[in-house]
């Protein structure tokens, strides 16, 4: 049997950077991602002693299930589907990702066999920031973007988006702003070139200084969003694969 693409990563422990996604919007962001993107994945079995390489396919059905590609062996295929679970290890733009599945059947996609499986509880993504997240120092000087502190329409305040995922962002307001407190929730607005406009509650998490790109002192916020709507997600997650593209291209 071939060596895996990718090895069965160890669990965090209690390090800050090695987190899971846990919620429901956060997994299927994830799962669709690297299924539109054709990363390439290991499949384990057997308790991790079998796997077959794969691709995810899609998530799709209802209700919603994780679609993948049957691996080149027959017999590891008809192997994988005895199992009651499977463990998947790929990557999300680079970053190493790990989920379990159970329930593995046969099924069609777009006229062909594959195999799907019940969606994962959550996931294992090293630096949980990054997922879906896009930076830059600061991110996207045309990208309108406005803070809203207690949900006062008349306190709107122009904010600087240093990064941003399906999670949350990372915004500055100018020093003179009346600071925030830990934990408070209050209104964020983006609009996103192409797209439109998302409007969406926020939760502050961490707090620090910070020079803005108008070289004025200013206060930079760590903030979660607070049950993001499915179409704004999906109109985040295409804007960040747009311009993750753009930046591959360049690169390239």
């Amino acid at each position: 049997m071939m060596a895996p693409l990718l090895t069965l990563l160890d669990p965090p422990n209690g390090a800050e950077e090695n987190c899971y996604i846990d919620t429901p919007l956060g997994v299927r962001s994830v799962l669709r991602t690297v299924a539109a993107t054709g990363t390439r994945a290991a499949a384990y079995f057997d308790n991790g002693k079998r796997f077959i390489h794969t691709t995810l396919l899609a998530v799709e059905g209802a209700p919603e299930k994780l679609v993948f590609e049957k691996g080149p062996d027959t017999w590891l295929n008809a192997e994988l589907l005895k199992s009651s679970r499977v463990t998947f290890v790929t990557s999300d733009q680079r970053v190493p990702v790990q989920f379990t599945c159970p329930g593995p059947a046969l099924t069609m996609h777009e006229g062909s066999q594959a195999i799907h499986a019940a969606l994962p509880g959550r996931i294992l993504r090293l630096q949980r920031r990054g997922y879906y997240r896009l930076a830059c120092e600061p991110m996207h000087a045309l990208l309108r973007a406005e803070l809203i502190p207690g949900n006062d329409c008349e306190k709107a305040t122009k904010a600087w988006i240093f990064d941003v995922s399906c999670g949350g962002l990372a915004a500055g307001v100018l020093a003179a702003v009346p600071i925030l407190a830990s934990d408070t929730s209050h209104g964020f607005m983006i609009e996103l070139p192409a797209q439109g406009r998302i409007e969406a509650q926020v939760i502050v998490r961490v707090a620090s200084g910070v020079i803005l790109p108008n070289g004025l002192e200013g206060r930079r916020y760590g903030l979660e969003f607070v049950n993001l709507g499915e179409k704004s997600a999906a109109m985040l997650q295409r804007y960040i694969l747009e311009q993750q593209h753009k930046r591959d291209s360049l690169d390239w």
